[in-house]
C-alpha cells in the first residue's frame, strides 16, 4: 500500500510539472525539461517513486543544482521542487561567503551529514572540510548513511540530515533531540556548504551565549 501511495504522489507530481506553460516533455518518457536563459532544467521521473532534478548551465555545461530523492510524501518532495525553481529563476546565484571569525570564535563542533546510502552526504562533508581546509576552523565533519546513525550519533554536537532523508526529521528529532536538523534542499543540491557552516556557527554561539 504505501508503494503505491509514493507512486501516486509521483504521478500527481509529474503531472502538475507537465502542465505548466513552460515545460516541454521530452521524447522518452519520465523527462520534463524547462529552460530559459541561462539554464536548462530537467525533472526525470525513475521507478520506484526516485526523482532527480538537475539544473545545467547552458553556456558552460556545468551541473551547479543536482538532487535526487524519492517522492515519499507531498510536503518534502514540493520544498525539494521549490528549491529547484527558486534556483532556476534566480539565473546564477550567489554563493553565502564563511563568515570564518565567526567560526573561529564559535565554539568547536562535529558534525554528522547523511543521506540514504552515505555517498551524497560524503561528497558534501569532503566540500565542506574543503571549504573551511584554509581558515583553521576546528569543525570535525563525517558522513554516514541513516542507518548508522544510531550507533555513532552521540560522538557529535549536530546531525544534518540530507533531503533524501528530510521526512525522517520527526522521528530522529524524537530519539536525538533539536541537535538532529535538515540541510536546506537548495544548498545541498547546490553545495552552498558556507551558508549551512554560517547556519551552524550561529546556533553554536547562541549555545555558549
Amino acid at each position: 500500500m504505501k508503494k503505491r501511495n509514493h507512486q501516486s504522489l509521483q504521478c500527481e507530481i509529474y503531472d502538475w510539472l507537465a502542465s505548466m506553460d513552460c515545460a516541454q516533455i521530452k521524447k522518452k518518457c519520465g523527462i520534463i525539461s524547462f529552460c530559459n536563459e541561462a539554464y536548462e532544467a530537467l525533472a526525470v521521473f525513475h521507478e520506484d517513486s526516485l526523482m532527480e532534478l538537475s539544473i545545467e548551465d547552458r553556456k558552460t555545461g556545468e551541473i551547479p543544482f543536482y538532487l535526487h530523492f524519492e517522492a515519499r510524501e507531498p510536503k518534502t518532495a514540493r520544498e525539494h521542487i521549490q528549491a529547484f525553481f527558486d534556483f532556476f529563476k534566480d539565473q546564477h546565484p550567489e554563493k553565502e561567503h564563511l563568515n570564518a571569525e565567526a567560526a573561529k570564535i564559535s565554539q568547536p563542533m562535529k558534525l554528522l551529514v547523511s543521506c540514504t546510502s552515505g555517498l551524497t552526504s560524503s561528497y558534501f562533508a569532503y566540500t565542506m572540510k574543503n571549504a573551511l581546509k584554509k581558515t583553521g576552523i576546528d569543525i570535525t565533519i563525517d558522513a554516514v548513511s541513516y542507518a548508522e546513525i544510531e550507533h555513532v550519533q552521540s560522538q557529535y554536537d549536530y546531525i544534518l540530515l540530507a533531503p533524501q532523508i528530510a521526512y525522517k526529521l520527526p522521528e530522529y528529532r524524537e530519539k536525538y533531540g533539536n541537535r538532529v536538523m535538515t540541510v536546506d534542499s537548495r544548498d545541498f543540491a547546490s553545495y552552498d556548504v558556507n551558508r549551512v557552516i554560517n547556519r551552524l556557527t550561529r546556533l553554536g554561539s547562541a549555545s555558549v551565549a
